[in-house]
C-alpha cells in the first residue's frame, strides 16, 4: 500500500517539474532576430547592416574611384567619406 502511495507521489512531482521546466523554456528570453535583406539580382540573402549585396560590391560599378588617385577605393569612417 506504501509503495503505491510513494509511486503516485513521485510520479505527481516528476509531472510538475516537468510541467514547470516547460513554461520554463517556453518564457526564455531570445535574441533579437538578425535583420536579414536579399538582393533583388542576386537573389542571396545577407544581413542589412552589410548596406550592400557581397556579390553587388565585388562589380567595378559599384566601386567609384577617385580620378587623382589611381587605385584607390573611397571608405566610409565616422568622420564622414574619405
Amino acid at each position: 500500500m506504501y509503495s503505491l502511495i510513494g509511486r503516485a507521489v513521485t510520479a505527481a512531482v516528476l509531472a510538475t517539474t516537468a510541467a514547470g521546466l516547460a513554461v520554463a523554456w517556453a518564457r526564455r528570453r531570445r535574441p533579437a532576430p538578425v535583420p536579414v535583406v536579399r538582393c533583388p539580382i542576386h537573389g542571396i540573402a545577407y544581413d542589412a547592416e552589410l548596406e550592400l549585396c557581397p556579390e553587388c560590391s565585388k562589380t567595378p560599378a559599384t566601386r567609384e574611384t577617385d580620378p587623382k588617385l589611381p587605385g584607390s577605393q573611397p571608405f566610409e569612417t565616422m568622420g564622414g567619406m574619405r
